[in-house]
């Protein structure tokens, strides 16, 4: 059954979009407050451990964390969404942009501009936090500014980036708008992390 909004979504509907999803864990349910002048979605998820992950890889998206961003965009076909830092993630109808691993786009985040030939309404985004996670994928360490504005090259007027990361980075206010922030915890001895959603404004 088609969403009574499906041709425009607003934060609130892709809230309770999500709450309907997952409506056995209240906890994790989101939330639209008003920030600056501005809507935003808020909340925290709590993703547990998961002892038999699919993957070896590091740094690959925790456990269930990919369900719930998607449940935030019900409206974004995945054949219309691409996954950059896509590391272990396995094939499928979206478009994959990595350097390590197997990919549709195997580029540097940076490339997208010249490489993609075509925009995304949905980017979701999880790169190296550090100097060290990098080493560990044999990457160099990101420039969180320089990544957002290829990403924003890419991406629909008015389409999303969800940017996961250990901080909210630096990107320029003319391109994205923030829309979301959500606290992401796994489990004990983890580095919580944030969820940054932005809206693609110019």
């Amino acid at each position: 059954m088609a969403h009574p909004l499906a041709d425009v979504w607003t934060l609130r509907d892709r809230a309770r979009a999500y709450n309907e999803r997952f409506a056995q864990w209240p906890a994790s349910h989101l939330v639209v407050v008003r920030e600056q002048g501005q809507e935003v979605i808020y909340g925290r998820w709590v993703l547990g451990q998961n002892y038999q992950a699919p993957t070896k890889f590091y740094g690959a998206y925790p456990p269930g964390f990919l369900d719930r961003v998607l449940a935030l965009f019900p409206d974004v076909a995945a054949a219309d969404t691409l996954h950059v830092f896509s590391g272990s993630l396995h094939a499928g109808e979206y478009v994959r942009c990595d350097l390590v691993q197997p990919a549709e786009l195997p580029c540097s985040v940076y490339d997208l501009p010249a490489l993609a030939g075509r925009t995304f309404a949905l980017v979701l985004a999880d790169p190296p936090y550090s100097k060290a996670d990098a080493e560990k994928y044999t990457t160099p360490a990101i420039d969180r500014a320089k990544a957002l504005a290829a990403i924003g090259a890419v991406t629909d007027l008015g389409g999303h980036l969800a940017w996961l990361d250990t901080c909210w980075p630096m990107h320029s206010k003319r391109t994205w708008r923030t829309v979301g922030r959500v606290a992401i915890t796994r489990s004990t001895n983890h580095r919580t992390r944030d969820l940054t959603v932005f809206q693609r404004v110019v």
